[in-house]
């Protein structure tokens, strides 16, 4: 890592609190480097990041650390350490398109309860990453209206070891394979997502960890591993 802004993306894509990450001068640094980690190749995010604050913002900073003027080290030391964190907010918001502003519009609007309470609570279930896709695909569907399509790259996305299926000739179904464990987190991260993209005329059953047998398909048929799929039949 090279730039603050890198650090602070890996920070919060690690669910890392912000404000447990101070900023200083470094002692030694490079006139060609912002961050002044000891390790160039570290990925590591430290609670405390040594940096050279005059690789980008030089007018801002030239006079504060004067080497003849020592007074007030700490007072000027905090200092650095708050603008340093208004700055790399700067960044993140430049380095975003519309999509991105529009994505957060809508995360907001799904913590104000828009969205309902099974997405509004259900959403804190997700990774930084997880909510990063959830919503990118929130945002495509506002543009398409595909239920189905996003409904299926959602979870796909999600759910890494999943299969979907998909039944519109005889009744509306969709049969979902995760191989996961069926556990709170994953059955929460799940109803999120078919509150948001479901159609409320499709009937959705869901198989974890055991995918139902398939004739044919030889890894579907282990004995002790399958699980049974009862078809319901159409209404007239």
């Amino acid at each position: 890592m090279n730039y603050i802004w890198e650090l602070i993306v890996r920070a919060k894509n690690e669910n890392i609190d912000l404000k447990e990450i101070s900023f200083k001068l470094a002692n030694r640094y490079s006139p060609y480097m912002e961050l002044s980690n000891q390790d160039i190749n570290s990925k590591q995010v430290e609670a405390e990041a040594e940096i050279n604050p005059y690789y980008r913002f030089f007018d801002i900073f030239k006079e504060l650390f004067m080497p003849d003027y020592d007074d007030c080290q700490e007072l000027r030391g905090v200092f650095l350490d708050i603008v340093v964190h208004f700055l790399t907010t700067i960044d993140l918001k430049q380095g975003m398109d519309k999509q991105e502003y529009y994505k957060k519009i809508i995360y907001h609007e799904i913590k104000g309860g828009y969205f309902g309470q099974v997405v509004e609570e259900g959403i804190d279930y997700f990774t930084n990453q997880e909510k990063s896709l959830l919503l990118d695909n929130i945002y495509r569907f506002y543009n398409t209206g595909n239920h189905i399509y996003h409904l299926k790259d959602t979870i796909k996305k999600i759910f890494k070891d999943s299969i979907i299926y998909v039944n519109c000739y005889e009744i509306n179904e969709v049969l979902i394979y995760i191989g996961q464990v069926k556990n709170q987190i994953n059955l929460m991260k799940l109803k999120v997502i078919k509150e948001l993209f479901l159609p409320v005329n499709f009937k959705i059953t869901t198989y974890w960890e055991k995918h139902f047998g398939i004739i044919g398909v030889v890894e579907t048929m282990t004995i002790g591993e399958i699980s049974i799929y009862e078809k319901e039949e159409a209404k007239n």
